[in-house]
């Protein structure tokens, strides 16, 4: 069976069950602690990493250089909620990121290492090409360093249009904040996709499937979310709007 007949079955089910969405907050909380302080060392075989882009988010989002020791600080914090990650073009680290809470933290030593790739989560996408609704060439790591949400999507695919109407408010509600966001569809005319629904980010072309290949799961539409170092850290089939913008702000 051609893979695009599977997946419309798949959409269609997907479909019935209809969209999961979450919007609302609750109470105010307690005051967040303050004056937080983060500190730590980028190293490579042993010695000290100058030169690395290293990235506070979540509570607070900033970013800083390790220095020619390799350190790096995050200071006067507020908040109860921080992922620090560092940025490297095809490099990995050991840990990828720290997730922090309201203590103050002055050892968080990351390795680095040559990246190696996959499409499953936490591990680092490889970079792609592929042509846009205007007909030029669009490469995942021409965002590297933002955090980038990606939608499979077919317009045959139900719950792919239902998406495609609220995306470009949610790339307009973050993209100042170095947010990107890509369509790639597996089936139908990317120009008139990104006409249709007023979307002024890329919609690239897909209907020989080959980036599907490498990360189809389950049907579309499908999510994933990179983070600034183009680590996996949402997959997911389908649309829970709730956990996608959770996702985002996790990692701005």
């Amino acid at each position: 069976m051609k893979t695009k007949s599977f997946v419309f079955l798949l959409a269609v089910a997907a479909s019935l069950g209809g969209l999961a969405a979450c919007k609302g907050g609750g109470p105010t909380g307690p005051e967040q602690p303050t004056n937080i302080t983060f500190r730590g060392t980028v190293t490579s075989g042993g010695a000290a990493l100058g030169g690395v882009q290293v990235f506070l988010s979540w509570d607070e989002s900033k970013s800083t250089v390790t220095d020619a020791n390799g350190a790096f600080s995050f200071t006067g914090l507020s908040g109860s909620h921080f992922i620090v990650t560092p940025s490297l073009r095809n490099h990995a680290f050991t840990p990828s990121n720290y997730e922090l809470g309201t203590q103050s933290r002055s050892d968080l030593t990351f390795t680095d290492q040559p990246a190696t790739y996959g499409s499953v989560l936490d591990k680092i996408a490889a970079d792609f090409t592929a042509v846009n609704q205007n007909g030029q060439s669009v490469s995942l790591y021409s965002y590297f360093g933002k955090v980038v949400l990606i939608d499979f999507s077919a317009d045959w695919c139900g719950p792919c249009r239902d998406e495609a109407a609220k995306a470009e408010a949610l790339y307009q509600s973050y993209k100042s904040k170095g947010f990107e966001m890509v369509t790639i569809l597996i089936d139908g005319s990317p120009a008139t996709w990104a006409t249709t629904y007023g979307l002024s980010f890329p919609v690239l072309d897909d209907d020989a499937e080959s980036l599907w290949a490498i990360y189809g799961e389950g049907y579309v539409p499908l999510n994933i979310i990179f983070d600034r170092n183009m680590t996996i850290r949402y997959k997911k089939a389908g649309y829970t709007e709730s956990e996608i913008v959770a996702a985002i702000k996790k990692y701005l």
